[in-house]
């Protein structure tokens, strides 16, 4: 943290926390932090739940912030989309959380954005139905408790562009912190 705050850093970003796929994928390991399979658990490659409190109290005590990656729109599994054992998710753990499958084909399609799939047929990415109200109850929830559990001052969200935009405004509110959304769009003036 010398070496960052050094620098005239006033803040970290650090990828998603959450518990991830854990097999050896085509595409290598999930540390990244973007193939989640259970919300409630700690990725394991990035220390325990007092590992990451005690780099927020590192943090804070130097005046610094911590900012954490989130993902709401989809969940990780190593396999083909219409073959995905949904009792591996936590808490997500029936179809009936997602949309069905179907791999997005055109991204300027919003509806295709928002209720078809990101990934391909070796690692999916099932898509979260975030208009079901149970849905949205868990995440609101979790966020808050994250949020608080662990003293984070802010989110980046991943995949903003990939839920419908009235879900976010009960999202940032249950977090309670700055949040700022990411949207992989060469358009400028996209809305």
């Amino acid at each position: 943290l010398d070496y960052i705050q050094g620098m005239g850093f006033t803040a970290i970003w650090i990828t998603p926390v959450t518990g991830q796929l854990t097999e050896d994928t085509e595409y290598g390991e999930a540390y990244h932090g973007y193939w989640q399979q259970d919300i409630y658990s700690l990725n394991e490659n990035y220390g325990t739940a007092d590992d990451l409190k005690a780099l927020a109290d590192a943090l804070h005590d130097r005046d610094m912030y911590l900012m954490v990656d989130v993902v709401a729109n989809h969940m990780g599994y190593d396999g083909a989309g219409d073959s995905v054992d949904y009792s591996v998710f936590n808490p997500f753990n029936s179809q009936d959380y997602f949309h069905s499958f179907c791999l997005i084909q055109d991204y300027n399609d919003q509806t295709q954005s928002e209720d078809c799939w990101l990934g391909d047929n070796s690692v999916s990415l099932p898509d979260l139905d975030t208009t079901k109200s149970e849905v949205q109850d868990i995440w609101y929830d979790w966020v808050g408790g994250l949020v608080s559990n662990y003293s984070i001052d802010g989110l980046r969200i991943d995949t903003v562009k990939h839920v419908q935009k009235d879900f976010w405004p009960g999202y940032n509110d249950a977090a309670g912190v700055y949040c700022i959304g990411e949207i992989l769009d060469g358009d400028a003036s996209y809305t």
